[in-house]
């Protein structure tokens, strides 16, 4: 009756008579009372009418604020309600919250503080770490912060409910107080510590043989093994805990980016450190080994997800500044609350927290983040170095100041002005193309360069620290760096990479075992190399250019004397090409070099070896066409919304249904991203790039399809081959690395017969051991070969597009 009455003029007679003898208060007891789902249904639509109707200020009614808590709270805990009804009852909350935050005051009738005096002092109460429990004063916070943890809709509006509940503290002095005193900050905190603890201990990140993509089929990564006690990361049970996690995550930081109180702010961001960084995060780090096969995989892959989710500034130097043992910047000035309340919980933390770290026989200063990647980036078992890998790359590219001076030793330079010329940058560009070319041959490689140069463009211009660079003269900017407590960001200026550094030292050994090394941890690799070069400050002298003191120019003939104009004697210097010796290339360009004399003796060797890498590029390069091909939708058939939304994303906004197609936050996932059953994409960093760029169909010696029946066909052909690859005796020969201990050669063996059997696997480790012996397949090789080329025109794409959009080389 009363919705229809809404939708005729006034006046509305059966609201009128609502709220003139409060009916609510017997639909509550009845309803409440009842244990019947269809009358709490019914109750909770009566209740939406008369708040929808914005007549009578039910909301500003005392009377009514009582009833309708009372209702739900004892419905809730009589009876169980099914998810929809439960949803709806939250989505009646948040509607509350929504309207409290847009009239503040309403609050009133919603908060009470009855049991705090007029300085915020909860009477008769010890106000300890944990706070007190005061349900009675706002039963409307307590019972969307019992909700936020849950999925789907109910998830969503308790969220933005309880954001709405922060947001409004910053206009109300009692709800600040009674926020900063009350254990709000204790659940928000240990709920996320109880999300956290149900992720797995041990994890595999090993594809799952179902949708495996192609570049992994193509190689010897079948053949490696997980722990039977690992949770798989491709799990859908674990990917539901996961995005779980990742969504109450960033719901904490959207409340801090939406609560203007400071007290509440630095309340909430002490009770993560203490009650989730120092005593559960961090413990795990400790706690952590290589030995057990998952859990080193398991918090690293963990603290990748966390850091890619994170963007607020306050969290992510809290986490690093902690986990990488920053120095305290703000230890010495520190930022006292406003208020005694928000004072008193500090203290009672610091008391917390202060003993036990004393007592503690470890903390970040004798171990933290830099000595886990560290040691599991020399970690034998290559899920522990893939994990290692990907967290690298996040804090290179999106943290990448707190990186500096922990993760990566630098040394700053003074000097700005480049010393390299354009001479020398186009003898390095020939030397790395040679290098790509003769390694995998001449085929697809101009399209592919493009592509390159196109992708390393949009990385510099991201990079956090080529704002600077790239800014005006006149403009006043400052890129992101080292964390200072008083102005935000230190400077980062121009560093060079030392050389004794332990982490490229590492990505180093790893480079010159490519060719056996597995496919996912080559291409983990070359993404933490291209995002340690994407830096605009730091210097690629010594690394992956030529250092300008070691240029020899062999003479020319040309008498420099006899120059009419200087400045055309001297761009004419800038551009010869100098020649080096040997000692002075740059590590990475002896690393390929290495490899490049490896696949000579491959090729030396093996009949026919350039056919077969050939083949191999066509493989991927076509299955990458069909792959297109079936996803573009037709003229006739608009695209499909994505229906699996990403982990741990959610937006703050007035949600209507679940949301499954926004927009995930931080970079996009790799190979460990869950994608639906479809053809695998050919060979990336990230595994969803051509690996030749998009040549035109002109070049397959396969006929381009021309409908979708032969789409169909064209894919049956790749299939075919596919078996043909993985069926041929050949190629399953192994080829055997020998590198004897003490010495740079290395010896490359083809082994006439099959792989050992599975029984032999514990001796061969054994004798891998005393020497660095390593084995691979034929058609493992052969992917890393085609992943190699593509490595290498990164680089040089990377040299490329870094002189020209920062001035890195000089003219004259």
């Amino acid at each position: 009756m009363i919705e229809d009455e809404s939708r005729l003029p006034a006046p509305h007679l059966c609201l009128s008579f609502a709220a003139a003898q409060q009916i609510y208060t017997a639909v509550s007891k009845i309803a409440a009372t009842s244990h019947d789902e269809r009358m709490v249904r019914d109750a909770v639509q009566l209740y939406n009418a008369l708040i929808d109707s914005e007549e009578e200020d039910f909301l500003e009614n005392d009377v009514f604020a009582v009833s309708l808590m009372n209702f739900i709270g004892r419905s809730i805990t009589s009876i169980t309600l099914g998810e929809d009804i439960e949803a709806d009852i939250v989505e009646l909350l948040f509607g509350i919250a929504a309207k409290i935050r847009l009239q503040p005051e309403i609050l009133p009738v919603w908060f009470t503080t009855a049991s705090a005096d007029a300085n915020g002092r909860l009477a008769n109460q010890k106000v300890d770490f944990a706070g007190v429990t005061q349900k009675e004063d706002f039963p409307l916070c307590y019972q969307l912060i019992d909700k936020v943890h849950h999925e789907g809709r109910i998830g969503e509006f308790a969220r933005m409910g309880l954001l709405y509940i922060f947001e409004s503290a910053s206009k109300s002095l009692p709800l600040e107080k009674w926020i900063v005193n009350s254990d709000l900050p204790t659940l928000m905190a240990t709920g996320l510590g109880a999300l956290y603890s149900q992720l797995s201990r041990l994890l595999s990140i090993l594809h799952p043989p179902e949708g495996m993509p192609l570049i992994l089929q193509l190689s010897d990564y079948s053949e490696m093994r997980a722990n039977p006690d690992a949770t798989s990361l491709f799990s859908d049970d674990f990917q539901s805990h996961l995005v779980t996690f990742l969504s109450y995550l960033t719901f904490w930081q959207d409340v801090l980016e939406h609560c203007r109180s400071t007290d509440v702010r630095h309340t909430l961001i002490e009770y993560f450190q203490v009650l989730f960084l120092q005593q559960l995060l961090y413990p795990y780090i400790v706690q952590s080994s290589d030995a057990d096969g998952g859990s080193s995989v398991a918090v690293l892959t963990y603290l990748r997800r966390i850091l890619d989710a994170l963007d607020h500034p306050e969290l992510v130097q809290m986490i690093l500044q902690y986990l990488l043992a920053l120095p305290d910047y703000s230890a010495a000035t520190p930022i006292d609350p406003t208020s005694p309340a928000a004072l008193r919980r500090r203290q009672s933390l610091m008391l917390l927290n202060g003993p036990k770290q004393e007592e503690d026989s470890m903390s970040p200063s004798l171990f933290n983040l830099v000595d886990l990647i560290l040691q599991s980036a020399d970690s034998r078992n290559p899920q522990t170095v893939i994990a290692a890998l990907k967290l690298t790359t996040v804090l290179l590219g999106k943290h990448h100041g707190y990186a500096l001076g922990s993760l990566v030793k630098v040394t700053n330079i003074h000097h700005k002005e480049p010393h390299r010329t354009v001479g020398a940058l186009n003898m390095e560009l020939d030397t790395y193309l040679n290098i790509a070319i003769d390694v995998a041959g001449e085929g697809g490689v101009d399209e592919a360069y493009e592509c390159h140069l196109k992708d390393k463009l949009s990385i510099l211009e991201s990079h956090p620290c080529s704002l600077k660079a790239l800014a005006l003269p006149s403009a006043s900017l400052q890129s992101v760096g080292y964390f200072d407590a008083e102005s935000g960001p230190r400077e980062v200026g121009p560093h060079h990479l030392i050389p004794e550094d332990p982490l490229f030292k590492s990505l180093v050994d790893l480079l010159l075992r490519f060719l056996t090394n597995d496919v996912e941890t080559n291409l983990a690799l070359t993404e933490t190399i291209i995002s340690l070069g994407s830096c605009s400050e730091l210097r690629l002298e010594g690394w992956l250019s030529v250092d300008p003191s070691d240029y020899r120019y062999p003479d020319d003939g040309v008498d420099y004397d006899a120059f009419s104009n200087d400045s055309l004697r001297d761009m004419y210097k800038a551009s010869r090409r100098p020649v080096w010796d040997s000692a002075a290339a740059p590590q990475l360009l002896t690393c390929l070099q290495q490899l490049q004399e490896q696949i000579s003796a491959l090729r030396a060797d093996i009949q026919d070896w350039d056919e077969h890498v050939a083949s191999r590029k066509d493989a991927f390069r076509f299955h990458e066409e069909v792959h297109d091909a079936m996803r573009s939708p037709t003229p006739s058939m608009p695209p499909r919304p994505s229906t699996e939304a990403p982990a741990g994303s959610w937006t703050p906004q007035i949600p209507k249904a679940p949301s499954g197609t926004q927009t995930p936050r931080g970079r996009k996932e790799g190979l460990d991203r869950r994608e639906t059953p479809a053809p695998s994409p050919a060979p990336s960093r990230l595994g969803n790039a051509p690996v030749g760029g998009s040549p035109s169909r002109g070049m397959s010696p396969l006929p381009a399809p021309q409908a979708g029946k032969r789409q169909t066909t064209l894919m049956t052909d790749i299939d075919a081959n596919l078996s043909v690859f993985k069926k041929s005796e050949f190629l399953k020969r192994r080829i055997r690395f020998n590198r004897p201990a003490g010495s740079d050669a290395v010896e490359v063996m083809l082994s006439k017969y099959l792989p050992p059997p599975k029984d032999d696997a514990e001796d061969a480790a054994a004798e891998a051991e005393k020497d660095d012996v390593r084995e691979a397949s034929l058609l493992h090789i052969i992917t890393n070969v085609v992943i190699l080329q593509e490595f290498v025109l990164e680089l040089a794409a990377l040299l490329q597009v870094r002189a020209s959009l920062f001035e890195e080389v000089r003219h004259v």
